[in-house]
């Protein structure tokens, strides 16, 4: 099973893998895998550091700015839906606990990313309003697909 947690709760004892999801980590222990493929892109990561410290960083900019435009990315990915493909395939054998430093899980992108592993059918324990951002990755990968066939259609 997958659980969503902060940085200081990795724990090599109680989960059989840690996972720090962040693009660049301040230290890592031996035991813990980082996985930069599920963290924001340097662009979205500047864009996020900017409204936080002008005090613009809260839930309307989270929904409206950076859960799309991360989103965006995740589509864009192809090893990043990989490595998504595995942690679900993982979640029914493992332990796994997915970390970042933010302290807010809901306007983190660690919200996101198991909100997408719940609809992929992990076995996690999250919110079940997370689930949102699957069908949102969905749509965006669905408009991706049609639109490609389109300029396709066209040749």
């Amino acid at each position: 099973m997958i659980r969503v947690g902060k940085a200081e709760e990795i724990d090599a004892l109680k989960y059989d893998e840690n996972w720090l999801i962040v693009r660049k980590p301040q230290s890592i222990p031996d035991f813990v895998k980082h996985e930069a493929l599920l963290s924001p892109s340097p662009e979205l990561f500047r864009i996020y550091r900017k409204a936080y410290y002008a005090g613009l960083y809260d839930q309307t900019f989270f929904d409206q700015v950076y859960v799309p435009q991360f989103i965006e990315e995740l589509s864009q990915n192809e090893e990043a839906l990989f490595v998504l493909r595995k942690l679900v395939s993982m979640s029914m054998e493992k332990d796994i606990l997915l970390t970042c430093y933010c302290q807010l899980e809901s306007m983190c992108h660690r919200s996101i990313i198991a909100g997408i592993l719940l609809g992929m059918g992990a076995s996690i324990e999250t919110e079940d309003a997370y689930g949102k951002y699957f069908e949102m990755l969905i749509e965006v990968m669905r408009k991706k697909a049609c639109s490609a066939h389109r300029k396709g259609g066209d040749l």
